[in-house]
């Protein structure tokens, strides 16, 4: 019986889920409510808050979720196969980011959450400057800002069109080009 239970949450929250991230495409956080998400999703609002208390408390719910899923990706991949290849830990996020395109689409959109995405630079920042600081010996931390800043711009960018363009490159073909541009930059156009 649990496990029945369990499954009709997750479902009831999968669906919640896919119509906030259809409204968050359409308008602003602050503009969705609780009732024209369950009238989307065709749920009784009740059912919406035996799972939370608000918008903001489901945003906030699903965010940490995502966080904890990034913090298990990035702690996923050593160091030492980060100095070798950043092809495998780029291709974890793209699979993830693939998996749950609804999501990131609306969390990375014009529409998202600043917070979210500043957190997500948190974390990655934390990862990179470990590596780093390992790798290079005699890392500048006013440099690595400078180049942290200018990296996770584009990582974010790249994200953002591939979302925006259909995702018409593989998870595997887009983690490959993200690679490639890290360490390369635009030497691949040549």
């Amino acid at each position: 019986m649990e496990k029945t239970v369990d499954r009709r949450v997750r479902k009831t929250k999968n669906q919640l889920r896919q119509g906030l991230a259809r409204l968050m495409l359409e308008k602003s956080l602050k503009e969705i409510t609780v009732k024209e998400l369950t009238d989307l999703v065709d749920m009784n609002r009740g059912t919406f808050y035996l799972h939370y208390r608000d918008i903001y408390d489901m945003v906030e719910k699903i965010e940490d979720t995502i966080m904890t899923e990034f913090q298990r990706i990035l702690d996923s991949v050593s160091d030492e196969e980060l100095s070798r290849s950043l092809l495998p830990l780029f291709s974890r996020i793209y699979a993830y980011l693939a998996e749950n395109a609804d999501l990131c689409a609306a969390f990375l959109g014009e529409n998202g959450d600043i917070t979210f995405l500043e957190r997500l630079k948190g974390l990655v920042h934390d990862k990179c400057f470990q590596t780093w600081e390992k790798k290079y010996e005699h890392i500048d931390a006013r440099q690595f800002e400078y180049f942290y800043a200018f990296i996770i711009s584009g990582h974010i960018g790249l994200i953002q069109t591939w979302l925006d363009t259909g995702m018409k490159e593989s998870p595997e073909e887009i983690a490959a080009l993200a690679a490639e541009l890290s360490l390369h930059g635009g030497q691949f156009l040549e």
